[in-house]
């Protein structure tokens, strides 16, 4: 609630000490202010466009949106006397100092002084006291002056004062401006020049404090409690009875609601005077009112009366169709029943039966009749009481017990001159003779409660109890005998609160639940009729239900009275709403009361009752528009912020705890609005409907939100207000940081790629190379097998070739024998023949050619690679070198070159020689390493 007042609401019957008592009047709202607007002197009060409204405080400048109180000191921190809302803005005058203040994006007032653009400056001491509009223009009066403000041009101008007289007071009447000068008269302002009205001379020392229009005619209320006129020429008072009984009361201000004239006094609170000129109501702190000094009164926008008092606010709705009677002192208690007679108004309440006769103001205890009254029937002529101490005939503020048995709830007329009574612990019957009452004994074995009495056409009775369900009785009066023909039970229902009515020629019980028909057909109540399912989504306090009349049946929910009528034929209904809330009729659930007090209804709370009559549950038409009034954000033990209401914000993600404060602008009484909204992005789902006006949430992820609320008043839902905003992600969210995340996820996708790349490729590597190895080793086996093979064909050839060469030298050899044994024996021709045969086979070319093929076979291309070397090496040599390459010896060589040893070792020398071999290198070796 409020941050700097505590809402008391009153709803309270006021009195005029000594002149009116037992009023019943329009309800009053108080407000009264804590330790931070204490001494709180409401000099002036207004209403802006949005219905909010603003008081001059001595704290500074007050608001109030019907949720919520706001307390704005003005820099110099002084009093603010004077406020007034124009436009956009709401002007204040203060001590020294005087500006206005606006709206800013976060829904707080924001100060803007004016001193600097007052002409010559402001007197030392100088304090603004009122403050009016013109047309478009902005009026500040001071003792010294009235200054006119032009908020287009920013121009401040001083009213000429010819009289140089200080300022008492400035009204607005009919688009005209009018002030007094003290000791001078009443003036207005014509073409921004000033008038005079009424001189001095008739005026006197009457200091004017309301001024208005009363039969086309000028009119005032003076601060002595006189009323005057003004035709032209002379003052004539009126209202002289009035001003007779106020007894020269001081006044501070008037207002006019419609034709009654409503008096700020000192001492005795607000006071109201009719058109007749009479008194007809005083609020004062007699009756609950904070206190008796009223400084300044203000008609708002729907008519009500607001009070600025020394010490706190009132609000008064005198357009009200609800009046209302409060037990300030406890003198009656809380009121269970009424009944309307011609002699006046009978109440019943839990300490007696009162009566407030016709032409009295008071409610009187009828003699000896206190104690708990459950109900009061009249029936013809005659007027029954249920009272705990049983039954008793009520006559002309008079009572009479005609029934001795404990605690009667009711008595309905059963036959010509028979009653039947329901009581705490049964039923009992009244039998009439003349004007004498019998009463019979009690039913025999039925001890139960039987608090609703239903009568059927066959003469049956149906009885409700709370525990037993519904009984169905036959009974004899005659005889108190009776008959169960059935008991109905509804399992699974408390009967505490419920009620058994006959409505539209139907029976029904009642519980706050729901509501069962009786079907003759089936013998059995059941859920499935209009009433239930037009009440199913109420929140019923109770199962009580009444029928004041044929046709009209009343219940309660949790906030609001309402009366269900017949619409059209058939099961079909429609329902009217009263909203008063449950906690301002606060009476016993299931002993609600509704009851007719001539053209209106009376309806009984714990203190008092309310007056009304059916006109008053129609809808309101003049419904405000809801709208957010601050949003916050905050974080895990941070403090909230205020965030502007005209941007769509952006929260940081550890802001994530928004709340929400919203409201509508409703001052009404008993009718308290409520709300639901939702937080798209969050839940599709509306809240409950509440009288909360604030909204929590904490912990939301990021994301894009649009809070919506929307208000319930009089059943009519209001267009929604809403609010759009963002919970930014993370750091670790944002979209840098995502883009990183996706850099990274790609880097690690491309290493792994690349690793896997890599490793396939090396692993493909390592398989070729093992295939390689494998190859290569094959390739190895099979060059080691071609080596083994070669060097097979090698050790083959050289076989061969050592074979051939052995056999080429043992040949040469045994053909050099044969030629050595023949030259021994030369002589004959024949000799000489076989020794040049034997020489030309030694020599044949054909064996050199074998071997040589045979040599080339064994050791390929070595007589290429010598003849490489050695260019200069003849066939000759040539020969020896390969001779020499099979590491034969000089002996060896010779028979094959048909030489002695020593030309081989000869051609050996030469060999050398033509190879520049050095001495110390062996011929053979060096053959042999090429």
């Amino acid at each position: 609630m409020p941050s700097f007042l505590r809402r008391h609401i009153i709803y309270i019957v006021l009195f005029l000490s000594g002149i009116l008592k037992s009023q019943e009047l329009p309800p009053v709202i108080n407000y009264s202010p804590n330790e931070y607007a204490a001494g709180n002197q409401n000099w002036m009060i207004s209403q802006d466009e949005e219905k909010s409204f603003y008081f001059a405080n001595s704290s500074g400048l007050l608001k109030y949106d019907a949720e919520e109180w706001t307390l704005y000191p003005v820099p110099n921190k002084t009093i603010v006397r004077s406020v007034k809302a124009f436009k956009d803005r709401v002007y204040t005058g203060a001590y020294m100092e005087a500006g206005y203040w606006t709206e800013n994006d976060f829904g707080k007032m924001e100060y803007h002084s004016l001193v600097s653009k007052f002409p010559n400056d402001i007197n030392d001491g100088e304090q603004f006291w009122q403050i009016e509009t013109l047309n478009d223009l902005v009026l500040f009066r001071s003792f010294n002056g009235i200054y006119i403000y032009n908020p287009e041009t920013e121009v401040i101008r001083l009213l000429d004062n010819p009289y140089g007289e200080p300022i008492s007071r400035i009204f607005k009447l009919n688009g005209t401006i009018y002030y007094q000068l003290v000791n001078t008269g009443l003036f207005k302002i014509v073409a921004g020049t000033s008038e005079l009205v009424i001189p001095h001379e008739q005026l006197g020392e009457t200091a004017i404090m309301f001024l208005f229009e009363k039969e086309n005619q000028l009119a005032f209320v003076s601060g002595n409690s006189e009323f005057f006129k003004w035709d032209g020429n002379t003052l004539f008072k009126f209202y002289t009875e009035a001003e007779e009984q106020l007894n020269q009361i001081a006044i501070f201000d008037a207002e006019l609601i419609d034709d009654q004239l409503v008096l700020a006094t000192v001492g005795k609170g607000l006071v109201t005077i009719g058109s007749d000129g009479q008194i007809s109501n005083n609020i004062d702190q007699k009756n609950l009112l904070l206190n008796n000094t009223v400084l300044e009164i203000f008609k708002d926008s729907e008519n009500n009366i607001w009070a600025g008092l020394d010490y706190g606010i009132a609000m008064v709705d005198y357009d009200s169709e609800i009046t209302a009677f409060k037990d300030i002192k406890g003198d009656i208690g809380s009121v269970y029943t009424a009944l309307q007679t011609d002699l006046g108004l009978y109440v019943g309440t839990n300490q007696g039966l009162y009566l407030r006769r016709s032409n009295d103001q008071d409610f009187k205890l009828v003699p000896g009749r206190n104690g708990q009254v459950w109900s009061l029937d009249q029936i013809g002529g005659e007027v029954f009481m249920g009272h705990n101490n049983g039954t008793f005939l009520i006559n002309a503020g008079t009572s009479e017990k005609i029934c001795d048995r404990l605690g009667t709830w009711k008595v309905k007329k059963y036959s010509d001159s028979i009653y039947i009574q329901g009581h705490y612990n049964g039923i009992s019957f009244l039998k009439r003779t003349g004007k004498v009452f019998e009463c019979t004994e009690m039913l025999p074995e039925f001890p139960h409660s039987s608090k609703d009495l239903i009568l059927s056409n066959d003469g049956t009775v149906w009885v409700s109890n709370e525990h037993k369900g519904v009984f169905h009785l036959e009974v004899d009066p005659k005889k108190s005998a009776y008959k169960i023909i059935d008991n109905y039970n509804f399992n699974g229902e408390s009967g505490i609160t419920s009620s058994l009515f006959k409505f539209d020629d139907t029976l029904y019980y009642s519980s706050q639940d729901h509501i069962y028909k009786y079907d003759q057909a089936s013998n059995s109540f059941s859920k499935k009729n209009g009433l239930n399912e037009l009440t199913e989504d109420y929140n019923r306090v109770s199962g009580k239900m009444i029928v004041t009349k044929p046709g009209e049946l009343w219940g309660f929910s949790q906030d609001a009275i309402f009366k269900i009528t017949p619409s059209g034929l058939g099961d079909k209904y429609q329902v009217q709403n009263l909203y008063i809330d449950q906690s301002y009729r606060n009476i016993a659930r299931g002993y609600e009361n509704i009851s007719i007090a001539g053209d209106k209804l009376l309806l009984g709370v714990a203190n008092g009752y309310l007056r009304f009559s059916d006109t008053s549950v129609e809808p309101n038409s003049n419904l405000a528009s809801i709208s957010i009034r601050e949003v916050l954000s905050g974080g895990v033990n941070t403090e909230y912020n205020l965030v502007s209401l005209n941007t769509d914000p952006k929260f940081d993600y550890k802001q994530n705890n928004i709340t929400f404060k919203f409201g509508i602008p409703s001052y009404q009484k008993y009718n308290l609005p409520l709300y639901s909204y939702r937080l798209n992005g969050f839940t599709e789902k509306w809240s409950d409907w509440s009288h909360q006006s604030i909204a929590t949430f904490e912990n939301l992820p990021f994301g894009e939100y649009k809070f919506e609320v929307k208000a319930k008043l009089d059943n009519q839902v209001t267009d929604g207000a809403f609010y759009t905003f963002r919970i930014q992600k993370p750091y670790y969210l944002s979209n840098l940081a995502v883009g990183i995340y996706i850099f990274i996820f790609l880097m690690i996708l491309l290493t792994a790629h690349l690793l896997y790349r890599r490793h396939h490729k090396k692993a493909i590597a390592e398989n070729e190379r093992q295939l390689k190895m494998k190859n290569l080793e094959a390739e190895q086996e099979i060059i080691k097998l071609q080596k083994e093979k070669l060097e097979q064909d090698m050790a083959s050839k050289n076989r061969e070739l050592a074979v051939s060469t052995m056999s080429l030298i043992k040949k040469n050899e045994f053909l050099s024998s044969i030629k050595e044994r023949l030259e021994k024996e030369q002589g004959s021709s024949e000799v000489k023949k076989v020794i040049k045969t034997i020489d030309k086979d030694i020599d044949e070319e054909d064996n050199w050619n074998f071997f040589k093929e045979a040599f080339n076979n064994a050791d390929k291309d070595f007589l290429k690679k010598m003849k490489s070397l050695h260019p200069e090496l003849t066939s000759s040599d040539l020969k020896l070198c390969a001779y020499l390459r099979l590491n034969l010896t000089s002996k060896e060589i010779a028979p094959l070159l048909n030489i002695s040893v020593k030309s081989v070792e000869i051609k050996r020398y030469r060999l050398r020689k033509k190879m520049n071999l050095d001495r110390n290198e062996n011929l053979t070796d060096y053959i042999l390493s090429i």
